[in-house]
């Protein structure tokens, strides 16, 4: 019985997990996609397969059986084991093919020097290990990768994302620190007393087009009067002695150095972003791989 089981029923065992973990068989349509008496034909074939009641309906409400659930359980361990055999498969299906065709990725304009040097690294392995693989890489905005990514554009992006998507998958690869600054002659860096409240309120800002800075930093600027949607641009605000705001550390430093730029109150107006990896949740060899190497090299 078993057997015939898991032969002929995983739709109808994909369906009492979703009945389950929506409380009813209405509530389960949407998950679904299927209609109302379509699903309870799942249920009452199961029941009439193992013999037993899983569910109680009535005006107490839904609820399972001591069987329902012992095989709610069950259902559990073996969509897991089917999801793993599933990628296994795949994985075998693109074993020859895995590390050809082209790998497209997207990253944000500027990102921390350790990033480019791993990513560097990982290009340079992958031309030399698979000679059948292309890679094209664009430089897009956070809200530009995450859409080219869920609409199969892209395979793999990277950057800061303020609002990650539910139908895409998220790792962090690495941490970056943010600090405000100011050209020199800037009258913000003449004044020996510089509090936070002073940098919110004296002062003109430019922003990032797509950044919420005070989501991260608590900093609320009054007077923002610029927006800049590439780091380039930040950087001429900033040099152009108008404004103050925020740029990567690394990326600063040589100005900083120079004696050009200077870092107000570095140890309060300061944050860290982390940037992630984005993709779809669909399992593509390809981008595992490239990924997995890269993470390997980076220190988060």
């Amino acid at each position: 019985m078993l057997h015939t089981l898991i032969k002929h029923d995983l739709k109808a065992l994909q369906a009492f997990v979703a009945i389950v973990e929506c409380q009813g068989v209405s509530a389960a349509q949407a998950r679904l996609n299927m209609s109302q008496s379509a699903i309870s034909t799942h249920l009452a074939h199961l029941e009439e397969s193992l013999g037993v009641s899983l569910c109680r309906r009535g005006r107490a409400g839904f609820g399972l059986t001591k069987a329902g659930h012992q095989l709610y359980d069950a259902c559990a361990l073996l969509l897991q084991a089917t999801a793993e055999f599933h990628r296994d498969v795949q994985n075998i299906k693109w074993h020859r093919s895995v590390l050809s065709g082209t790998l497209r990725m997207c990253m944000v304009d500027h990102m921390p020097d350790s990033f480019a040097q791993a990513l560097a690294s990982v290009i340079q392995t992958a031309y030399q290990r698979y000679p059948e693989l292309r890679l094209a890489v664009d430089i897009r905005s956070p809200q530009e990768i995450e859409t080219a990514v869920a609409t199969n554009q892209m395979d793999l992006g990277m950057g800061y994302f303020a609002n990650p998507l539910k139908n895409l998958r998220y790792q962090p690869i690495l941490e970056e620190r943010q600090n405000v600054y100011c050209h020199r002659d800037h009258p913000a860096a003449q004044v020996p007393n510089l509090t936070l409240n002073m940098l919110e309120e004296d002062y003109a800002w430019v922003k990032r087009g797509y950044l919420q800075s005070a989501f991260l930093s608590g900093l609320n600027p009054v007077q923002v009067t610029a927006t800049a949607y590439q780091m380039e641009a930040t950087r001429l605000f900033l040099l152009a002695g108008s404004h103050i705001g925020y740029l990567p550390q690394d990326y600063a430093a040589p100005l900083v150095a120079d004696g050009i730029l200077c870092a107000l109150l570095p140890q309060q107006a300061t944050y860290l972003v982390t940037h992630y990896a984005v993709t779809r949740p669909t399992p593509d060899p390809r981008v595992n791989w490239f990924l997995g190497h890269l993470s390997s090299l980076l220190p988060v």
